[in-house]
């Protein structure tokens, strides 16, 4: 079972980028931005292709740039 091990957040909130171990060990992430549309709030996921990871540490370090891309101009 996949398990969402760390949760890093823009400085506005509106973006988060999950790191998630997959049951054979190794680790991807997925990228979040937060959405409001027709009463409804939720997370929208952003495709950014599927990257498998062998470390936490090296995972750690892909999602703190993917969401600074994510998020630009906010950092």
């Amino acid at each position: 079972m996949e398990q969402v091990i760390q949760e890093f957040f823009s400085p506005s909130k509106n973006y988060k980028v999950q790191i998630i171990k997959r049951k054979d060990g190794l680790y991807t992430t997925e990228a979040y931005r937060w959405m409001e549309d027709c009463g409804y709030e939720f997370w929208s996921y952003i495709s950014q292709g599927l990257t498998l990871i062998d470390s936490e540490e090296h995972a750690r370090k892909i999602a703190m740039e993917q969401l600074k891309e994510c998020s630009r101009g906010e950092f």
